[in-house]
């Protein structure tokens, strides 16, 4: 529309000023004017006017700080937690705001899973819709990984992203030389003791056991002197861990390819458990108590039936709850520590499923629920530890304790620092559980000589990888 005004205008000159030469004619010549003319200028004089104003800039915001990744625009992802719902609900969901304003684009779908949370996750990878992201115990991971159904978290995640984690705890369940799971939130297992029925056995805090070999001692003397049983449970879910950690047992040789835990290490770590039973020293149907019924042990030990217990801290509201008046008598000590000198690592993980379409989306909310402020966030509604060591940098962990449970609070970034995984990648480690499982039974409950037992478990073991 410019240019075609320009074109008209351009015209209308041209023709008017044609018009111009052919009304005027010739030019007349010039004659000299009859008066003097005075010629009188005008000039208009333009002020400029100088306004000084104040201009208010507002900055642009800078990118998230906890956004640490990129991710996939307008991503849907699925997240189950293990056992949080309704206590954890505001805290999951305030963290899933968080989330939401360092990853505008990404919606998340929250669902809580409870008892049947193993079944549920294996039944949808089976049938092709799991969910993208998921909370288990870490127990679980490497069943998971060597089925290739997880994403490797040391290949979608940014080197500084895995460096937020204690080393040993992002690579806890290394299988072929990657880690499939981030570590969330840790537990420290420890004595919960009954102090009341300590020293009315002539005990103190002090005479606790701080090694296995002291533990079999311990447990016995105590029952001799009081008739009560220690309340002593193996890890049921990874009884090969329970094996290598406190018996220092070498579970497998050198290069993976044969199982060993028939050892002369292996048998005494039995025989130690039938010792215990045979005196009746510790809770027969306790030791191998799984994992979803830990509250089984505890309400033996809020009933006085035991010294102690080990579990974790974030378990001491049970006892307050269910016998508010044993709750002053209890009190926390650091658990022994097995032959093999080191700590396992109790904790539970956050895995990708391998068959999620948003990748990085799925990894930045795992990587995001276990980043340090949302740990120690979480570390102040219950007795876990961050599995981050920027969190412990906090003054709620360095403050001393008023609460029970808070005891070993102080000490845990030291104990957390130490856990980690001294087992090497186990093929079929479910199938090869079960085969310990009915060995060490035999054992403890049926009187087989653990030498057999376990030369027999590990000839079946093997034969399941040759």
């Amino acid at each position: 529309m410019i240019r075609k005004r320009s074109v008209a205008f351009t015209i209308f000159l041209t023709m008017f000023a044609m018009i111009l030469v052919a009304c005027g004619g010739a030019a007349p010549a010039a004659q000299a004017p009859a008066e003097p003319q005075v010629v009188v200028q005008t000039q208009v004089v333009v002020q400029t006017e100088v306004v000084e104003q104040q201009v208010v800039v507002t900055p642009t915001p800078g990118p998230n700080p906890e956004a640490v990744m990129e991710v996939e625009e307008g991503a849907t992802v699925t997240f189950w937690t293990f056992f949080l719902s309704p206590t954890f609900d505001e805290y999951i969901q305030s963290t899933i705001a968080r989330f939401n304003e360092a990853y505008p684009g990404v919606t998340v779908k929250w669902e809580d899973r409870q008892a049947t949370l193993q079944e549920e996750y294996r039944n949808s990878l089976a049938a092709g819709n799991a969910p993208d992201v998921v909370n288990v115990p870490t127990g679980w991971v490497q069943e998971f990984a060597q089925n290739d159904q997880l994403l490797s978290m040391s290949e979608v995640l940014p080197p500084a992203v895995q460096a937020q984690y204690f080393a040993d705890l992002f690579n806890q369940t290394n299988v072929g030389g990657a880690s499939f799971q981030v570590p969330w939130y840790q537990a420290v297992d420890a004595y919960l003791a009954n102090t009341d029925v300590l020293e009315n056995a002539g005990y103190t805090m002090d005479d606790l056991p701080t090694t296995f070999d002291e533990q079999k001692q311990f447990c016995l003397d105590f029952y001799e002197a009081s008739g009560i049983p220690c309340g002593l449970r193996m890890q049921t879910g990874n009884l090969l861990q329970t094996m290598a950690y406190e018996g220092n047992v070498e579970v497998m040789n050198a290069d993976g390819t044969a199982f060993t835990f028939d050892s002369p290490e292996a048998v005494q770590w039995l025989q130690d458990y039938v010792d215990l039973n045979e005196a009746g020293a510790i809770h027969r149907d306790l030791i191998l108590l799984n994992d979803a019924d830990d509250r089984i042990g505890l309400e033996r030990f809020t009933a006085a039936q035991m010294p102690f217990y080990v579990t974790g801290p974030q378990l001491i509201r049970l006892v307050r709850e269910g016998n508010p008046g044993r709750y002053g008598y209890l009190a926390l000590a650091p658990r022994a520590i097995g032959r093999s000198g080191a700590l396992p690592p109790v904790s539970m993980s956050i895995v990708v499923s391998q068959s999620t379409a948003y990748p990085k989306a799925a990894a930045a909310l795992a990587a995001f629920f276990s980043n340090p402020q949302s740990m120690l966030e979480f570390s102040k509604l219950v007795a876990i530890y961050p599995s981050t060591p920027a969190s412990y940098e906090d003054p709620f962990f360095t403050q001393q304790p008023v609460a029970i449970e808070d005891q070993i609070r102080p000490l845990a970034e030291g104990i957390i620092s130490q856990q980690k995984n001294i087992l090497p990648e186990i093929p079929r480690p479910a199938e090869v559980n079960d085969i310990v499982r009915q060995a060490i039974e035999g054992a403890i409950f049926g009187g087989a000589d653990p030498q057999t037992v376990l030369s027999d478990a590990v000839q079946q073991a093997n034969g399941l990888i040759r």
